[in-house]
């Protein structure tokens, strides 16, 4: 359906008078435009973005002249173009029809039957495409219209020529989130097997309603494209094979557009196939170009170098049997905008707070939190532990599996469900740090030597060391900042009579080397490891800005620094991630992607009044501990797609203030607060803020006692002093 044109939008293109906005996407905007003749035609104007880059304006200038050349009955013919003007633009036939992602969106998933004709009709568009020594590489339910003599294959302002140079060689990746194929997601080249990868996913979405990585945000779907978790169990018995086959992450393994025509019934008499194809259209045409906004094109950063230059590198790429790292499907940016990847720079934050937790009033009980549920208050029943053991000192806790680490002036091993022991060392094995963090893996501990540097690798299922390597030399180890199967990385005094002299440095654990070290400077809190994004990030308040380094070579990726910082600098600050999404805790609650660019801040309060100082993320929802000046101290949950508000849980003003270090863990539907000042646990469902339980031990309290929590699905955890408590989740 046509939409009026917006004020901002132009009245005129080239020859064309334009009378309505029918879409847009990452590359430009679509506009419904009429010739001098009258003719209609879909008109897609490049972003200014894009326009003011002399390397994009040659290659599109290219495919324009490419784009002409292919003419068969499934594509949208290409009627006019102009390159160099001030933004470039392309007119292509106007297809009065729906698109497929508005079909299935208002009319369900296609039959067996269906999807096969919408099959086939793709394939030859595809094989006119590929014919012509072309490869469409954006593919996806947007691009596909539904029109009476069937279907069409639209978009043409991302082909390219498949043995000429294209945007993958400037160090650009084009292409939509869970329809792209691995190789061209991780800046490779996209040849027609790219292609006849996208078409899989394409009818995976007719036959199913959703993609084959399902729907949502990109960032999501990249990561569960990038980790194969795939979903075609939906598809129809007689076409799933046909979709698995194209959705190989081995180019060479995927059927040709010839082979998928015979699979998907090229044989059939052409009245049969249009007699097919109507039952397609929507009862309510909607026209065409509609792009699907949970997939829209997107113009990422590729690492350097991953272009294939010729047909022999292509040939040599699809015969691999090796397939992309996850690091290299990270998600690099949003719909059309050009960041620069792992590139040094500064992110300007916008001003302004429009979103805020806000400040509540309320009395509750002279002491503790009420043991009583209050809407928007913590509280709630108290709980026992499941098993508790004393005599162990707890600085630190991780969890492995079912194994819970304790580390302190020893390490020891207990049984989650039980608390039973299961392993010490002896004391003085290992040194004991009061910095950084205990990482741990699947199988593996990480700890530092008692004397010396070393890093030492701990087997989970019996506590013996595996394997060690010397830290940086005459470098002094302060602690570990995390480990995941690709690196763990340290933290060190350059000098040690410099406090200031921090430094970095990342191991890797599969060849037991050290891989490099990087001096950073003064550091204002613990370093944090973003396993998700491959990077490790600084928190510097003090100077209103994030700093990013890159965890596989140490190189400083990014800073994102706040154009209008609060007047005061935050007294506590915290960093998490979750996927490629980064959030940082400090007199606003920030969130970045992995290039640094912010998303959204939210502020305490309309006025700035207070700070945020700890925080925590799962794909849906950011949780922050926040302070207000002069106010309560505030639980919130905010949503992680734009920072709207969800929920917020109060501590009693009567209560003894808590702490701006209390610890968050997140497990089983659950949220928990641990809070050394009070002393206090406090389990919240994650999703409404409601209290479920809580812990109190008064004789814990203090602001000298540390709080260690780790949570799973089933159980959580604390350790304080010589006291490790688990819990039931429930």
């Amino acid at each position: 359906m046509t939409r009026p044109l917006r004020s901002t939008d132009p009245t005129r293109i080239g020859p064309y008078e334009l009378t309505g906005r029918i879409g847009g996407g990452g590359m430009g905007d679509v506009f419904l435009g009429r010739s001098p003749s009258g003719r209609l035609a879909a008109v897609k104007v490049v972003r200014d973005l894009l326009a003011d880059d002399p390397r994009f304006r040659e290659r599109f200038r290219r495919e324009v002249a490419a784009a002409r050349s292919v003419s068969g009955a499934y594509t949208a013919a290409v009627l006019n173009a102009d390159p160099d003007a001030e933004r470039p633009w392309l007119a292509t036939a106007y297809i009065d029809g729906p698109s497929l992602l508005s079909r299935v969106a208002d009319e369900g998933s296609l039959s067996t039957q269906e999807t096969r004709a919408l099959g086939a009709g793709l394939a030859e568009a595809l094989r006119d495409i590929h014919r012509a020594g072309l490869v469409h590489r954006d593919l996806k339910p947007g691009n596909v219209l539904l029109a009476a003599d069937g279907p069409r294959l639209i978009d043409f302002g991302i082909i390219r020529a498949e043995d000429g140079e294209g945007l993958t060689e400037t160090g650009y990746v084009l292409g939509s989130a869970g329809y792209m194929a691995p190789e061209q997601a991780a800046g490779g080249e996209a040849d027609a097997a790219a292609d006849i990868y996208a078409l899989g996913a394409v009818l995976t979405y007719a036959a199913t309603g959703h993609g084959p990585f399902g729907n949502g945000p990109t960032p999501g779907v990249l990561l569960r494209q990038a980790s194969g978790d795939r979903d075609i169990s939906g598809v129809p018995e007689g076409l799933r094979d046909i979709m698995s086959r194209c959705l190989d992450t081995l180019p060479a393994a995927r059927p040709t557009t010839d082979s998928l025509l015979e699979l998907l019934g090229e044989n059939d008499k052409d009245e049969k196939r249009t007699a097919r194809t109507k039952v397609l259209l929507a009862a309510s045409v909607n026209t065409q170009n509609a792009e699907i906004a949970t997939t829209p094109t997107t113009l990422m950063r590729a690492e350097p170098g991953k272009g294939a230059k010729n047909a022999k590198d292509r040939k040599d790429r699809n015969s691999a049997k090796n397939t992309p790292s996850r690091r290299k499907l990270l998600y690099f940016g949003l719909a059309g905008a050009a960041v620069t990847a792992f590139g040094v720079g500064v992110a300007k934050i916008p001003h302004g707070d429009a979103k805020t937790t806000g400040a509540e009033t309320g009395s509750t009980p002279a002491s503790g939190l009420p043991t009583t549920v209050s809407s928007g208050s913590l509280g709630g029943p108290l709980k026992n532990p499941l098993w508790s053991h004393t005599g162990v000192y707890a600085d630190f806790l991780a969890l492995s599996g079912n194994t819970l680490l304790v580390q302190g002036t020893t390490l020891t091993a207990f049984d989650t469900a039980a608390g039973a022991q299961r392993w010490t060392v002896p004391t003085g094995t290992y040194a004991q740090l009061n910095d950084g963090v205990f990482p741990a893996t699947a199988d593996t501990a990480y700890e530092t030597a008692a004397a010396g540097s070393e890093l030492v690798a701990v087997t989970v299922a019996n506590g013996r060391q595996a394997w060690s390597v010397p830290g940086p030399a005459n470098w002094l180890t302060r602690g570990l900042v995390g480990a995941s199967a690709d690196t763990v990385v340290g933290w060190s005094y350059i000098d040690a009579n410099q406090p200031d002299s921090d430094g970095l440095w990342g191991v890797d654990p599969q060849t037991h080397q050290l891989r490099w070290q990087t001096q950073i400077g003064a550091v204002d809190r613990v370093p944090y490891y973003s396993a998700g994004t491959g990077l490790v990030l600084l928190s510097q308040p003090h100077d209103s800005k994030l700093t990013a380094y890159s965890a596989k070579t140490g190189a400083q990726a990014w800073t994102a620094k706040d154009a209008s910082p609060a007047t005061d600098p935050a007294f506590a600050t915290d960093i998490t991630s979750h996927g490629t999404s980064i959030y940082w805790a400090t007199n606003r609650l920030y969130a970045f992607d992995a290039n640094g660019r912010a998303l959204w801040p939210v502020g305490v309060t309309e006025s700035d009044g207070g700070s945020f100082h700890a925080v925590i993320a799962d794909g849906d929802t950011v949780y922050a501990a926040s302070n207000v000046t002069f106010g309560s101290s505030v639980i919130a949950a905010y949503r992680a797609s734009d920072g709207g508000p969800l929920w917020r849980s109060v501590w009693p003003k009567s209560y003894l203030d808590p702490s701006l270090e209390c610890r968050l863990a997140l497990g089983g539907g659950n949220l928990y607060i641990a809070d050394h000042v009070t002393g206090t646990l406090v389990a919240l469902d994650a999703k409404t803020g409601k209290t479920l339980w809580q812990f109190h031990d008064p004789a814990a309290a203090g602001a000298n006692t540390s709080w260690q929590i780790v949570a799973d699905d089933n159980y959580v955890f604390v350790g304080y002093g010589t006291t490790v408590h688990g819990f039931k989740a429930d």
